[in-house]
């Protein structure tokens, strides 16, 4: 998916750049705003060397929501119901299998807060800036005076 936006910060050799909710978008997820949001902020390599101001072409990669999805939802899912398993198999006593299931997901979202920090937050494939459409007002000024002087 090709999206503009505007960027708004420039932190060493990347940029953060918004994206404004436009009257065509729906409600895919693609680019992780929700149906209220009136804006997503993304943090994508400086690759085209774009200014605060610039807008950007991004590219927003498809199939990052069902891995964010498989991530937050199936994850911690895992050790409760290991837990949840041995508690039938050994017939111990209700309120310890329910406290167990809880504890499994306790588990399971702490096991995701580990490797998410291993991970360094990457679970997606980042947007990457393919070209800067517009320049900002004062970059344009600049290189209309530069152009003028020669």
């Amino acid at each position: 998916m090709i999206e503009q936006g505007v960027v708004i910060k420039n932190k060493g050799k990347y940029s953060e750049v918004r994206i404004e909710r436009n009257s065509a978008c729906g409600s895919c997820g693609k680019c992780g705003m929700t149906e209220k949001q009136k804006h997503a902020d993304f943090f994508v390599e400086n690759a085209c060397n774009a200014v605060v101001g610039d807008i950007v072409e991004l590219d927003i990669p498809e199939g990052n929501s069902a891995k964010l999805a498989f991530v937050a939802y199936i994850i911690p899912l895992i050790p409760s119901l290991i837990l949840l398993c041995l508690s039938v198999v050994f017939k111990w006593k209700e309120w310890l299998t329910i406290t167990l299931f809880f504890v499994g997901l306790a588990v399971g979202f702490a096991m995701i807060a580990l490797i998410d920090k291993l991970h360094k937050r990457k679970w997606t494939t980042s947007p990457t800036m393919k070209s800067v459409i517009k320049l900002n007002q004062n970059e344009d000024n600049i290189l209309k005076g530069e152009n003028e002087n020669e």
